[in-house]
């Protein structure tokens, strides 16, 4: 569900935040044009005051079920904070319905007109093909070509079993 391990361990530092002073984090709704927004407010200077108090907290008493060996005590109390509420829930759904498709990292090349002496500024289109023509006409032919032979050698190393 959550991906990637420290993916969790910050929801879980940012929901120990808002249980330990509610007014650290606010989040406010609103609506505008038909479509809903939310905004959230963080207190910065409660930050190193009672919002690490909070969060010491939670650490100091999972670390002491840690060193007691207390592994289904531990679970539970961190299970408790990696919970989302219906709140998080509404906030998860707004951004979920503002969100863009993934940006292109597409990049023009810079040559030297050989006759003209003068830069050109090559400019591609917005696509994956784009992209890799960007690529292909940035390196040479040679370089490819040495990626190609490095990427045959690896292929199996690399490839999941």
């Amino acid at each position: 569900m959550w991906g990637q391990a420290h993916v969790l361990a910050s929801w879980v530092i940012f929901q120990a935040v808002r249980e330990g002073d509610p007014s650290v984090i606010k989040i406010e709704f609103c609506e505008k044009d038909g479509k809903d927004y939310f905004f959230m407010k963080v207190d910065r200077s409660k930050l190193r005051t009672t919002a690490f108090k909070a969060l010491s907290d939670v650490l100091c008493k999972l670390h002491s079920y840690k060193a007691m060996g207390d592994y289904d005590s531990a679970k539970t109390f961190f299970d408790h904070y990696s919970k989302v509420d219906d709140e998080m829930l509404k906030v998860r759904q707004i951004v979920l319905a503002h969100k863009l498709p993934r940006r292109l990292e597409l990049q023009p090349n810079l040559t030297l007109d050989a006759v003209t002496h003068q830069v050109v500024y090559k400019d591609y289109e917005d696509s994956f093909e784009g992209v890799v023509r960007s690529h292909v006409e940035r390196f040479p032919d040679s370089f490819q070509a040495d990626v190609w032979a490095q990427w045959l050698k690896d292929a199996a190393a690399l490839r999941y079993p």
